[in-house]
């Protein structure tokens, strides 16, 4: 599925009157044109640029990236439901542990689908 990418650092960044290049300093990256991109949703953030803006927003990774986080759960869930399928019929106890993990991962993901409708 195709997402809109989408990033609430242009907002976050205005609310409070930094530059792009005030951002990339506090972020640790050299050029204002990282933070553009950024931005622009053209590229996705490093974990740790992901983690500082949490920091110096106080903001949740939901809000600052919505659609990234959107795409990561869409790919989680349908790795978790390859991995339960290829785990079925193995009668281990850690096979059932997993598949059990699986099943509630997947109920949790189910649910938050449906309070996003």
């Amino acid at each position: 599925m195709d997402h809109d990418l989408k990033s609430y650092i242009r907002p976050f960044r205005r609310r409070f009157g930094f530059t792009q290049k005030e951002i990339a300093f506090l972020i640790g990256i050299k050029c204002r044109t990282a933070i553009s991109r950024l931005e622009g949703a053209k590229r996705k953030p490093s974990l740790e640029a992901a983690f500082i803006f949490a920091v110096l927003f106080d903001a949740s990774l939901s809000e600052l990236f919505p659609g990234l986080m959107s795409e990561l759960q869409e790919v989680t869930v349908r790795r978790a439901n390859d991995l339960y399928e290829e785990l079925q019929g193995n009668p281990s106890n850690t096979t059932q542990f997993k598949l059990d993990f699986l099943e509630r991962l997947l109920e949790r993901a189910e649910k938050r689908m449906l309070r996003a409708v």
